[in-house]
């Protein structure tokens, strides 16, 4: 038999380096010596081999496969998206309609509209809303006013309040005057003279006067929400931002609420805003819902989770265009899993409603301090500054318990809130 010089010189090398008393061989040595390898070929196979156990077998070695090998990956869970509730829950939203409503009085003085107090237009929607929506809750049963407003939104209330009271205003005027100029009492003047000075005054009053009066009042709103913040709103959403770099914030607003006119605290801070009356009264133009809804009709979660959804939408979305910008790919990464989080005080829409779209839920309780006082509704009890009817109150409050269970976390004041994101991305589902 002939026998290749560097074969015995491989063999007696192996030999020196892994002794047969110390339990190991490489594997399929006595093979390859018999096939008559080249002794290049042999050395580089040999390199790439595990050294394993002189006696071990298939079954020890699978024993001794390691676990991580077997059972599936963990994936890491990143804050992709975290979305906010404005009223009540970076600011009390009674203070600022305070304020809001009389820069409303201010401005209708402006315009001539003397002695109009900045309760009047809450109290004058409280009667328009009855008007369209009686408490029983049937719009069947409201008189038909063919001036009346054709939604019961928050903006189109306080546009029908704001009207109501410059005609009130200018009837009065007129009655006045005219009664003087017959010589006789405002009480003893005709059925028909009435009729003719209240056509007088709605064709007096001009929308666009209306809707300056209007401005003056929502601008004032934000202006207030700014003063009133609460004192930890800005340092924790900066806090969340270095905590979780390229998260994307949004807000989710049921009214006039806007972070983007927010202009010296929030709006710098959010990447975008979604609107229940906003962006609804859109998808209506566009033909992609068959009506408008105002909000405090809905008596379902299921019922809110459009505005959840867009939100949702918008939130991807721009997380793959920041991540295309940025050339990464944690979007795509199988081992990363994109997570959204929605904080808010109220348990029907903020809860009830982020949840059904998959949001982890972080409802906001804040100590007395803070004045929160939209929570009110989860008792039956109707805020001072609201206009719904009771019968909303009592739907909302049924909401409210059956969003009980969806709750992930609490927080009784917003300094908390980076930990709490912290430890739901590590909950295991």
């Amino acid at each position: 038999m002939r026998i290749y010089a560097g074969t015995v010189a491989l063999v007696a090398s192996l030999s020196l380096q892994v002794p047969l008393s110390a339990g190991f061989v490489p594997s399929r040595v006595a093979h390859h010596a018999r096939v008559g390898l080249e002794p290049s070929l042999q050395n580089q196979q040999l390199r790439t081999r595990t050294l394993q156990p002189l006696h071990s077998t298939p079954t020890e070695e699978s024993d001794t496969a390691s676990p991580s090998s077997t059972s599936p990956k963990k994936k890491k869970k990143k804050l992709g998206l975290i979305t906010f509730d404005l009223d009540d829950t970076l600011y009390p939203i009674a203070p600022v309609l305070d304020e809001a409503n009389a820069a409303f009085s201010t401005a209708m003085s402006n315009f001539g509209y003397v002695d109009i107090q900045p309760s009047d237009i809450v109290e004058t929607g409280k009667a328009i809303r009855a008007q369209v929506l009686p408490e029983d809750g049937s719009a069947s049963s409201a008189v038909a006013d063919p001036l009346k407003p054709t939604t019961v939104n928050h903006k189109e209330i306080r546009l029908a309040a704001i009207r109501k009271e410059m005609e009130q205003f200018i009837l009065k005027t007129k009655l006045k005057q005219t009664a003087l100029d017959w010589a006789t009492d405002v009480e003893d003047l005709t059925s028909p003279v009435r009729k003719s000075a209240e056509k007088w005054a709605r064709t007096t009053v001009h929308s666009s006067v209306v809707q300056a009066v209007y401005n003056a009042w929502e601008m004032e709103r934000h202006h207030a929400a700014e003063r009133h913040l609460y004192p930890d709103a800005i340092s924790t959403i900066k806090q969340i931002q270095s905590d979780h770099p390229n998260v994307i914030i949004g807000a989710v607003t049921d009214g006039s609420a806007n972070p983007m006119l927010m202009v010296f605290s929030l709006m710098p801070l959010f990447d975008f805003t979604v609107s229940w009356e906003d962006d609804m009264g859109e998808l209506a133009k566009l033909s992609m819902m068959e009506q408008f809804q105002e909000l405090s009709e809905v008596d379902r979660s299921d019922d809110l989770s459009w505005i959840y959804r867009l939100a949702l939408e918008k939130g991807k979305a721009m997380s793959k265009l920041t991540n295309e910008m940025q050339h990464e790919t944690d979007t795509e990464d199988e081992d990363i899993e994109w997570c959204w989080v929605h904080v808010g005080d109220d348990l029907a829409y903020d809860v009830g409603g982020s949840a059904t779209n998959g949001a982890k839920t972080v409802l906001v309780e804040l100590s007395p301090q803070y004045g929160q006082t939209a929570r009110l509704r989860a008792e039956g009890k109707r805020p001072p500054w609201a206009t719904e009817t009771m019968a909303q109150t009592a739907a909302l409050q049924k909401m409210a318990l059956n969003a009980l269970d969806k709750v992930d976390a609490r927080i009784s004041s917003l300094s908390e809130l980076p930990e709490v994101i912290n430890e739901l991305l590590k909950e295991e589902d």
